[in-house]
């Protein structure tokens, strides 16, 4: 049966990703704009505009999910900058104010956009049963305010009696990507790619599209009280992921192995004077350092199992895809 989805973050990654998803299916998409945002590509998928801000409050939200069935939240300010309350109004008191006004809306069920950084540091693999609770620098905005959003979530469903299922992807490429995979095109522009290590283990990234077949599912299945992790699609290494952007982009950088032991140095001494990762704010560079050089443990079983999450897209081609995106758009 065709659904109406209220979709928050639509001009973004992973929503441009879903909208395009769900059209392709035959779903109507509700998509909200914001004020200044770029929404040509979903203009071009025949999505209806809704002009708002997640700021907003239910009130003046809820009027424009009328005649919705689900919504999904994808909106979110991602280790770009700005100050603590900044992060805040947007990712914690925008997923309020999206809930709450879909509850008041009479949305049957709601998807949040989560992320498993909300796990903070891991040692091994990690599930839906993992708990939330380790510590998070108080600098990693995004981390903290993605916990703090899912508790809010979890406040609404049970307050107002809306139906939420929590979604947590790892980082996330693919085409209209303006974040992870411009830093890792830009990593190679004088020729030369680096891995940290072997460059030989599987990274926590996966891809767009993936993500949206994911979101799709979960919509369909309209199960309240659930999380997701969506953070292992297919094995990734870091050698893979640099060298499939690189062919889509029509480069051979030279392939540079920097030691683990020089990384985890460095990543130390540069994280104790307040050092961010490159061109991601408030992202520590221990984090980095670790998700980079082990293996990916989110291993993403529950929605497999549960849901026949069958990823439809190889990174083979998807990275490939990605990098033709980079070099064509502009953004670098």
């Amino acid at each position: 049966m065709p659904m109406r989805v209220f979709l928050t973050g639509g001009s973004g990654l992973l929503g441009s990703h879903l909208a395009a998803h769900l059209r392709e299916a035959g779903h109507d998409v509700v998509a909200l704009r914001r004020g200044g945002s770029d929404a040509h590509f979903l203009e071009g998928l025949g999505c209806r505009l809704a002009a708002g801000d997640v700021r907003d409050e239910a009130a003046v939200l809820a009027p424009l999910m009328d005649g919705c069935t689900h919504v999904v939240h994808a909106a979110a300010l991602v280790y770009r900058g700005g100050s603590w309350p900044e992060v805040r109004a947007v990712n914690v008191e925008g997923t309020r104010h999206v809930l709450e006004a879909a509850a008041v809306a009479g949305v049957s069920h709601a998807v949040h956009v989560s992320s498993v950084t909300v796990y903070g540091s891991v040692a091994g693999p990690v599930d839906e049963s993992s708990p939330v609770d380790s510590d998070i620098p108080p600098s990693d905005f995004y981390a903290r305010s993605k916990r703090e959003a899912e508790r809010v979530a979890r406040t609404v469903e049970r307050t107002r009696s809306l139906p939420v299922t929590v979604v947590r992807p790892s980082a996330v490429y693919g085409e209209r990507d303006r974040l992870f995979a411009v830093r890792v095109a830009r990593s190679m522009r004088y020729g030369v790619a680096w891995t940290l290590g072997s460059g030989r283990n599987t990274v926590p990234a996966v891809y767009a599209g993936n993500v949206a077949v994911a979101v799709r599912l979960v919509l369909e299945a309209k199960r309240g009280r659930t999380t997701y992790d969506v953070g292992f699609d297919h094995p990734l290494t870091q050698r893979e992921l640099v060298e499939g952007i690189a062919r889509g982009m029509g480069r051979a950088p030279l392939l540079v192995r920097i030691p683990a032991p020089l990384v985890r140095v460095g990543a130390g001494v540069l994280g104790a004077l307040g050092v961010s990762a490159p061109g991601m704010e408030h992202l520590p560079l221990g984090r980095v350092v670790r998700l980079a050089m082990g293996e990916n443990p989110f291993r993403s079983r529950r929605i497999r199992d549960e849901l026949g999450w069958d990823p439809p897209h190889r990174h083979e081609d998807a990275l490939v895809h990605t990098g033709r995106w980079l070099r064509e758009s502009g953004v670098l």
